[in-house]
């Protein structure tokens, strides 16, 4: 007997966790050029989150030039240091009663010499 209330609260908490998966997949959105340019002009990011992780898995942004990142997310400042060379947009920013940033999240694009999309990364920060 107790082995099977262990196998059906299992059971139970597999099914709540697919639904919260279901939900969380609800809340993303297609990758839409025109929707993260005109994010970017607003200095509004509400769309930007939402489509981050589409854009990631179902576009190759590895390899590609720095001219093309431009024409697919917008033009962006290219920051170059003494080790690397990279670019960034910002996905979202939340901000307290202060107008203090309080969280952000950036997707930084690595470049290298050549201008050539190296590596990708998501970063974000509580503050």
């Amino acid at each position: 007997m107790k082995f099977i209330r262990t196998l059906f609260s299992l059971l139970i908490i597999l099914i709540i966790q697919s639904c919260q998966k279901k939900i969380e997949c609800v809340k993303e959105l297609k990758f839409d050029k025109s929707l993260w340019l005109k994010n970017q002009q607003k200095d509004c990011y509400k769309d930007r989150e939402k489509m981050l992780y589409n854009l990631l898995d179902n576009y190759k942004i590895k390899g590609l030039k720095y001219s093309e990142i431009e024409k697919l997310l917008g033009s962006a400042e290219i920051i170059s240091t003494s080790h690397s060379k990279y670019i960034t947009y910002t996905v979202t920013t939340k901000k307290d009663s202060t107008i203090d940033q309080k969280y952000y999240k950036e997707l930084i694009i690595f470049l290298d010499r050549d201008s050539i999309v190296e590596s990708i990364m998501v970063a974000e920060s509580d503050k």
